[in-house]
């Protein structure tokens, strides 16, 4: 499957990731973007391992449409989380280097393409910390019980950070399709 005829009648194979790597360079609100990120995937590891050693031995595991618990289990839950969650920080913050690794429904065009990768790595940082920020949502509403946080405070975390995240694929998602909409 062909991605790109080129004006010199060049074809790209999809797979090729040759083209990304003559992107313009990192900006430094890119990096500050990955430092967030890896400071708050190292705290949150150290908050894991806290919460995990306060914890009772059964916690809150499940959440329904109230926010309200309906499913308990035991802390390893904690370390569980913790290990989903890193994954998921760590394939979004991949991606920022891979463009393989994002499906937009948006076709990347040749005259703006180095744009629109640039907003697809921006993307997929910022998605990295909301993964963060959901991680951080997650604890707090298993924790509320026994650090003291008003359970309607804590569980109200989950859906505004999921909400962020959403939010940050469609507004990256229609930036770059505005981008490359007229472009041929």
């Amino acid at each position: 499957m062909k991605l790109f005829v080129g004006k010199e009648n060049r074809k790209y194979d999809f797979w090729d990731v040759s083209r990304d790597r003559k992107k313009k360079p990192i900006t430094l609100s890119d990096r500050l973007l990955e430092l967030v990120a890896a400071a708050m995937a190292v705290s949150l590891l150290v908050l894991t391992g806290i919460l995990y050693s306060k914890a009772p031995e059964s916690v809150p595991s499940h959440f329904n449409l109230a926010m309200e618990a309906d499913a308990w289990s035991g802390k390893g839950v904690y370390w569980v989380l913790a290990i989903i969650m890193l994954v998921g920080m760590a394939i979004s913050a991949s991606a920022a280097y891979n463009r393989k690794l994002v499906n937009l429904p948006v076709r990347l065009k040749e005259a703006v393409f180095y744009r629109q990768i640039g907003l697809i790595s921006r993307m997929c940082r910022i998605m990295t910390i909301a993964f963060g920020l959901i991680w951080l949502a997650i604890l707090l509403a298993m924790s509320a019980s026994f650090i003291g946080l008003p359970a309607d405070v804590a569980i109200t975390f989950i859906p505004v950070s999921v909400t962020l995240m959403l939010g940050v694929v469609l507004f990256y998602t229609l930036k770059i399709w505005w981008i490359g909409r007229g472009e041929e």
